[in-house]
Parts: structure tokens; sequence; C-alpha cells
């Protein structure tokens, strides 16, 4: 059997002034990039975890102190009629999930309960969408839509951190 040469590829030339050497990545030797990357990303994961764990503090302790601009929302949103005890009992709980991020400890649980209490702050969406969206419209959204949709980078950070494999002690 013979094959045409119009199905065969022609070997691709090398640009003027580099050898055919120097083209193919196998033969060159990894990037200052390629040879920071896995150390980049082990002490990344690190402080995505204390990044989401001190986010997860600094807004609750603004509810703890009655400061948080976030405070009404959440009241307008409940179901239910909220005492002047919710908001401050929501602060406490985020700063004990924050910190409890920050532990890396017993992930197997507190994905569940950080994902459960994340998507809790979408409710706003469902709940009051005249407060989330522009003229009900959900691709505009409101500085409100736009502080709840964040959650979703949020949520997919606790992901991350929660499901890392434990690094492995010497």
């Amino acid at each position: 059997m013979t094959v045409s040469p119009q199905v065969i590829p022609a070997a691709p030339t090398p640009a003027p002034g580099v050898s055919g050497s120097q083209n193919s990545s196998a033969s060159t030797p990894p990037g200052l990039f390629d040879r920071l990357a896995p150390r980049l990303h082990q002490y990344g994961l690190g402080m995505l975890r204390a990044g989401l764990g001190g986010v997860f503090v600094w807004f609750g302790v603004l509810k703890v102190i009655g400061l948080s601009p976030a405070a009404a929302l959440v009241v307008d949103v409940l179901p239910f009629p909220a005492g002047g005890w919710f908001v401050p009992a929501l602060g406490w709980a985020e700063v004990a999930l924050g910190l409890w991020l920050m532990s890396g400890r017993a992930r197997a649980v507190a994905l569940p309960v950080l994902t459960a209490h994340l998507c809790g702050t979408f409710a706003v969406l469902v709940l009051t969408p005249s407060v989330a969206f522009t003229h009900s419209n959900p691709l505009l959204l409101t500085l409100v839509g736009e502080f709840v949709v964040k959650n979703v980078v949020l949520l997919a950070g606790v992901v991350v951190v929660t499901t890392h494999p434990a690094a492995r002690r010497r």
C-alpha cells in the first residue's frame, strides 16, 4: 500500500534563526514559571484558605458589632420575623466558620456546613429579586445582586480548600 504525499503533512519549518531542536517543547528546559508553579500552588492553597476564613471572620465581626452594611439585607430576606439577636448570632456563626476554615480541621464536615451557609445567601435572588436585579432582568445585577453573586467564587474556593488532599506529615 502506498501513501499519497497529499495526506502526509509536511514537516514544520523552523522560523528563521531558530534551529529545529529549539522549536521542540520536549527539549526545552522548564521556564521559571514551570519551576515555581508547584510551590506557588502549595502556598496558594494555604493563602486561599486563610483569605476565605479571614473574609468570614471579618464579615462576621461586622455583624456582631452592628456595623455590617449587609445586616438590613439579612433581616429583609428572612422568611420569618427576626429579633435583634439574629444578625449578631449569624455574625458569631460566620466567625466560627471562618476560624474552622482556617484551621483546616474536619474538612469533610466543614464543606457541607459552609456550602449551606453560602447557598443560603442566594435566597436574596429568589425571595427578593427586586433588590438583586434591575427591572427584573436577571442579567442586570444591582450592587446587592453583585454582592450576592460573588459568593459563587467564595463557594468555589471553599470547595477547593476543603477537598484538597491533606498534606502528608513528615
